[in-house]
């Protein structure tokens, strides 16, 4: 089952348009994955600090299906999966209050050594939030 984040659509996550601007769905995305990760006991502070590991983005996608607008209410459904010894995916569904479908969002993540940027294995940790 995906980890499901609820959130509301805030005024500052819209276009002059009104409805949410194109690269806020990720950053709202992002706000998931750092509650996923919480919510599996991993310290945030520790993690997105610049230690001997970091795990970067290296590939983002999302498609919009239905508008959202400040006040919407929102669930983000996330679902992390593996994809080789270093690194993972998530993909995102962005769920409006009646449960449609309003975008969907993928990220691609690579587990890297600091120093020598070179390709990391997965730490035990993220093993572990891959597999709940």
């Amino acid at each position: 089952m995906p980890f499901q984040y609820p959130r509301v659509i805030r005024f500052g996550d819209t276009d002059a348009a009104g409805v949410v601007y194109f690269a806020q769905i990720l950053s709202i995305c992002h706000e998931a994955y750092e509650a996923s990760l919480k919510e599996a006991g991993i310290a945030l502070k520790t993690f997105f600090s610049r230690g001997a590991i970091a795990v970067p983005i290296t590939h983002t996608s999302a498609d919009f299906r239905r508008p959202l607008m400040c006040g919407d209410a929102v669930t983000v459904d996330l679902t992390p999966t593996q994809t080789a010894v270093d690194s993972f995916e998530i993909q995102y569904e962005v769920l409006n209050a009646a449960g449609k479908r309003a975008a969907i969002a993928t990220t691609h993540h690579v587990c890297i050594d600091t120093v020598t940027r070179q390709r990391h294995p997965l730490t035990p940790e993220l093993i572990d939030w891959l597999q709940q």
